[in-house]
C-alpha cells in the first residue's frame, strides 16, 4: 500500500532514524508521494540546531532525488509532543503518521503512546529492529 502523504515524528534518537528510514521507503516519486518530517527534541538549543540541520541537509538530499519532502519543527506547547505532531498531521493532510517505540528521553516510548491516543490519523510504530537494541 502506497500512500500519498506520509509524517514521520523524530526526535534524533536511533528509533526516531530507524522509522525515518521506514517513512523514506513508503514514498515514491514516482507516484508524487510527500514526507513530511517533524523534528521534536528536547529543549537543548545545541542539540536542537544540530538535529535540525542534519535533518534539512537529509530533506534536501530527498528533494534533489525528485522526493516532495519538508522539515516541520512545531513549537511544543500545550499537550505535549503527541499533539505537536497529530495538530501536524492535521495541518499537512497525512494519511499515516510513523514513530518510532522508543525515544529519547526520561519518558521513553511515551509519545508514541500518547500519539496513538490523541492523532485522528493512522498511527504506525515502528520498533527497532532486534540486533540494533542497545540495552
Amino acid at each position: 500500500m502506497m500512500f500519498e502523504r506520509v509524517l514521520v515524528a523524530t526526535d534524533g534518537s536511533a528509533c526516531g532514524d530507524h522509522a525515518f528510514a521506514v517513512a523514506r521507503s513508503m514514498v515514491s516519486r514516482e507516484l508524487g508521494s510527500e514526507l513530511t518530517v517533524v523534528h521534536i527534541a528536547p529543549a537543548r538549543a545545541k542539540a536542537l540546531d544540530d538535529a535540525n540541520e542534519r535533518l534539512g541537509q537529509t530533506v534536501t538530499r530527498l528533494a534533489g532525488e525528485g522526493v516532495r519532502a519538508r522539515l516541520v519543527t512545531p513549537a511544543v506547547r500545550f499537550g505535549g509532543p503527541a499533539h505537536a505532531i497529530a495538530e501536524t498531521a492535521d495541518e499537512v493532510d497525512a494519511d499515516v503518521i510513523l514513530v518510532g517505540d522508543l525515544g529519547a528521553g526520561p519518558q521513553t516510548g511515551a509519545v508514541s503512546v500518547r500519539l496513538l491516543q490523541t492523532a485522528h490519523r493512522p498511527v504506525m510504530v515502528i520498533p527497532m529492529p532486534d540486533d540494533q537494541i542497545v540495552d
